[in-house]
């Protein structure tokens, strides 16, 4: 995935994203080819290519740069409460629910987990919060966790406000539902 910052190539991303999104309100994802992409993002094949390696490539690119804290340096992650975090992606969620239905509908929420998984990964190997043994599991943890939510959600018609969403995601995340 291309990652530099020229703006013409910039452009032909976010063209290329928005044209995936489109196609996907209009048919199932495995009939969506790379061709009909292109044209509806009106740029090459070749301009496809040397910006993207797949059709995953671009839900990943799209949910990377939309992402409340995926695009934090990591030294600044650790910056950040578990709370704000929660509230960062609770407010990442209603504001993309419509992108997250549409993933949700054709089965790709996996990606959503796959970046999350390296958001907190980020989050993690900077905020020095747990034993390195127990990371990847904390890691795999809240990346599943918040891709459920996230698919609740927008399953359950998208009736929370932003506030009850990150106390539902602090709660949970923190195993806060349990009466012992």
């Amino acid at each position: 995935m291309y990652c530099g910052n020229n703006k013409t190539a910039l452009s032909s991303q976010r063209q290329i994203t928005n044209a995936l999104l489109a196609l996907l309100e209009e048919m199932p994802y495995g009939e969506i080819s790379v061709s009909a992409i292109c044209k509806r993002a009106d740029v090459s094949r070749q301009t496809f290519y040397s910006l993207f390696q797949s059709k995953d490539n671009v839900i990943t690119f799209s949910l990377r740069n939309d992402c409340c804290y995926s695009a934090c340096q990591p030294q600044r992650c650790g910056d950040y409460s578990f709370r704000e975090i929660c509230g960062g992606f609770g407010r990442y969620i209603i504001q993309h629910a419509g992108v997250l239905e549409v993933l949700a509908h054709h089965d790709l929420m996996p990606l959503l987990r796959s970046v999350l998984r390296e958001d907190f990964s980020l989050y993690l190997a900077h905020s020095g919060s747990f034993a390195s043994s127990l990371q990847p599991y904390v890691v795999d943890f809240l990346a599943a966790g918040i891709t459920s939510i996230a698919e609740t959600y927008v399953r359950t018609g998208k009736n929370a406000d932003p506030e009850t969403l990150e106390s539902i995601i602090y709660l949970l995340m923190r195993g806060q539902y349990c009466d012992d």
